[in-house]
């Protein structure tokens, strides 16, 4: 495996800072449609189908706010990482997660062969 160097490890960091900044923005966008969609709850629904279909509008908001939430907790968790000296480090078997995955995922947190057994744990 190719442990990672001072320059892989500094493009790796920026593009986890671009990817937070981009879910940060997302959030901030979600924030002001969710309000409207709350407020708007309080003018009269004139169909069951009108309530319906805003209930709906409103919870697959709060859903792509949590899946956001959860992006933004994977990038952060990979920044602490990298501050502490850990990033590239499978957290399970303590070896090293290959470069190519890192490019490829920067915020994993396991090696191919752990996050295959953790992805058939999960499955079962």
């Amino acid at each position: 495996m190719n442990p990672l160097d001072t320059t892989a490890r500094h493009a790796l960091q920026q593009q986890l800072e671009t990817m937070k900044q981009q879910v940060l923005d997302e959030l901030r966008a979600s924030t002001p449609s969710a309000q409207a969609a709350l407020a708007g709850a309080d003018h009269e629904v004139k169909t069951h189908a009108d309530e319906a279909e805003s209930e709906r509008a409103t919870e697959v908001q709060m859903a792509e706010a949590d899946v956001d939430r959860a992006r933004l907790d994977e990038i952060e968790h990979a920044l602490a990482r990298l501050a502490s000296g850990r990033y590239g480090l499978c957290e399970d078997c303590g070896g090293e997660i290959p470069r190519a995955r890192l490019l490829a995922q920067p915020t994993a947190v396991r090696c191919t062969a752990c996050q295959a057994t953790a992805e058939a744990r999960a499955r079962h």
